[in-house]
């Protein structure tokens, strides 16, 4: 089954001061950022500071890391202390991802497969198939540089929703989740809600945070209810009771997609 996290909570890689706070404040996981959060000039301390961090916590806390681009001096910078330090993030977030072979790079530059590659430009949405497929733990939406890119709004779902779709839809055939954008606004709960909400039925499944604040929320929306649970356990014991017949369920017929949708609530429950 493939990891998949509701929340992913991001903290600077220039503040290990917040490294254990963020750690606790109750994300699936947490993401040190190497890149957007860090000015070029403490690049190389933010680097040191979380490779330390993460070979001090191994094993005891849920947390990835976002590279620079790869191809970017600081992103190769960052994948020869990666392999050099030994450090197990627990997945490696690339930013900037264009097609499938930025991602083929890292994953061979590093031995790892665990990468999640952030799409946030044109180019990288009509490649988005090829970068799903070579990102076994997912792909984020990069929606602030995508938006300024095209000169959209952001903010605006319909701008967002080809992106947001093409995306999904990559995930999908890939078999790997979607996470989407973190909710600039942090003051505005009501707004978080309604858009992780909007890109739940999008299919995506998790979405990226900037402030701890924003945690519960996303974490609750894309948590299954028990109706839910109740609901997929159900269909999944006619599935195991059919003998490989067809599978009933309220006197109606189960099809396949019906069963792989039960399936990824279980998995998230």
């Amino acid at each position: 089954m493939t990891t998949t996290f509701r929340s992913l909570l991001f903290v600077p890689g220039a503040r290990p001061d917040r490294f254990d706070k963020a750690a606790a404040a109750g994300a699936d996981t947490i993401i040190i950022d190497l890149e957007d959060a860090v000015l070029p000039d403490d690049k190389v301390a933010a680097r040191e500071a979380a490779l330390a961090w993460l070979l001090e916590k191994a094993g005891t806390v849920r947390a990835g890391i976002r590279i620079n681009s790869p191809r970017t001096a600081d992103g190769c910078a960052d994948i020869a202390a990666l392999a050099a330090a030994g450090a197990e993030p627990s997945f490696i977030m690339v930013p900037k991802a264009e097609t499938g072979i930025d991602m083929e790079i890292v994953s061979e530059a590093l031995s790892r497969s665990n990468l999640v590659a952030v799409i946030e430009s044109g180019r990288a949405v009509s490649n988005a198939m090829e970068i799903a497929a070579a990102s076994a733990f997912g792909v984020l939406f990069g929606g602030a540089d995508f938006s300024a890119s095209l000169g959209a709004d952001l903010s605006s779902a319909p701008a967002m929703n080809y992106a947001r779709g093409a995306i999904a839809s990559a995930c999908g055939a890939a078999g790997v989740p979607a996470y989407d954008v973190p909710f600039l606004d942090i003051s505005d709960e009501a707004g978080l809600t309604a858009s992780t909400e909007q890109a739940k039925a999008f299919g995506f499944s998790g979405r990226a945070c900037i402030h701890p604040k924003q945690v519960g929320c996303v974490t609750s929306v894309f948590t299954p209810t028990e109706a839910e649970i109740s609901e997929a356990n159900a269909i999944i014991a006619a599935l195991e009771s059919s003998n490989g017949g067809a599978v009933l369920h309220k006197g109606k017929l189960v099809d396949r997609p019906i069963i792989l949708a039960a399936q990824r609530i279980l998995s998230r429950a």
